[in-house]
């Protein structure tokens, strides 16, 4: 049997420059980091010799292209294991459209799993790029590729896609005691709703492709280096204000980013203390994040009331990793 953890992320800013149509052209950049929320997969021999996969249902089917879940079946497919096993994903969030890149980090975690089950390494710069072909070039998803090394490498960020191809993944390093006071800022609520991102994307995508939207993924892009070296100076008060002119930003690029409701919940938070925030992922559900200073969080807290759930966390400095690894003949 084998279990592995993989988390799951927070994006702050730049967000949208890592689809291939902008960053292969323009070049991306992004600051998010690793969470203490977790996707766990195991992997374990099936003594009947099919396939049985475990999520929020539950599939037995003889070999691996029979498996409905496209992203265990193509996980499956790229490890190269037709049968045999028992597959069980779980999840701390919903699996899909908490803008915690959750879709993500169950690939990542398949594959980590699969890979380690065969006795197979990957770092984990090759296994978010055999997640990225698998959701990008296979299934054909209208995401870009901060998720997948978000989830594999773990840590806090600045995360570059190169024009032409290529990501660069370099760790934030500020002064000592900054990470802690931002994490101690960071207010998250979730909405009660999740949403498939593929509508947005698709739209965002050809609003890319049409060059409506290009200036202002630049701005954002460029917003990705101004928190990484607001985080390199200590300077924390900066991050807020940044929050907001990216969600300004996003909320341009595509239909069905926000609505009334939320726009409502960050009004509250906003008034009542918040110095920023944005809706993580592509929009319309998951999670609000915020930028409080400690002394008026019981306030946006009282402004949010009961409708939200406030969902604690923690940065992660680890990425996806094997957590139990035994032989099938262990006694």
């Amino acid at each position: 049997m084998v279990i592995s953890r993989t988390p799951l992320r927070i994006s702050f800013v730049g967000g949208g420059t890592d689809i291939p149509d902008f960053a292969d052209l323009h070049g991306g950049a992004i600051v998010s980091t690793a969470i203490d929320k977790w996707i766990h997969v195991i992997v374990a021999p099936r003594f009947e010799g099919d396939i049985r996969v475990s999520y929020s249902r539950t599939e037995i089917v003889s070999k691996a292209q029979e498996v409905e879940h496209e992203l265990v079946r193509e996980a499956l497919r790229l490890t190269g294991i037709p049968r045999g096993v028992d597959v069980v994903t779980l999840a701390d969030v919903p699996s899909h459209g908490t803008g915690l890149g959750s879709s993500s980090a169950v690939t990542v975690g398949l594959l980590n799993a699969l890979y380690a089950y065969q006795g197979r390494f990957r770092s984990a710069g090759q296994l978010a790029e055999d997640a990225s072909r698998i959701e990008i070039e296979e299934l054909r998803k209208p995401i870009g590729r901060q998720d997948q090394y978000a989830a594999a490498g773990g840590g806090f960020n600045l995360i570059e896609f190169v024009k032409g191809g290529g990501v660069r993944v370099e760790p934030i390093v500020s002064p000592q005691g900054t990470l802690e006071v931002l994490h101690r800022s960071l207010m998250l609520f979730f909405l009660g709703t999740t949403r498939s991102a593929s509508d947005v994307l698709d739209d965002q995508r050809a609003r890319i492709r049409s060059g409506s939207t290009v200036d202002t993924l630049i701005t954002m892009r460029e917003l990705a280096y101004e928190f990484r070296d607001a985080l390199t100076n200590g300077d924390v008060s900066a991050l807020g204000p940044l929050l907001t002119r990216n969600w300004e930003l996003k909320r341009s690029l595509a239909d069905g980013v926000s609505n009334a409701a939320i726009d409502q919940f960050y009004e509250r938070a906003r008034d009542a203390g918040a110095t920023g925030g944005k809706l993580l992922g592509a929009g319309a559900g998951g999670f609000l994040l915020f930028f409080v200073p400690p002394a008026s969080q019981d306030a946006v807290r009282k402004a949010i009331g009961n409708s939200l759930r406030e969902f604690p966390f923690h940065f992660a400095n680890r990425g996806s990793q094997i957590v139990l690894m035994e032989s099938p003949h262990a006694n």
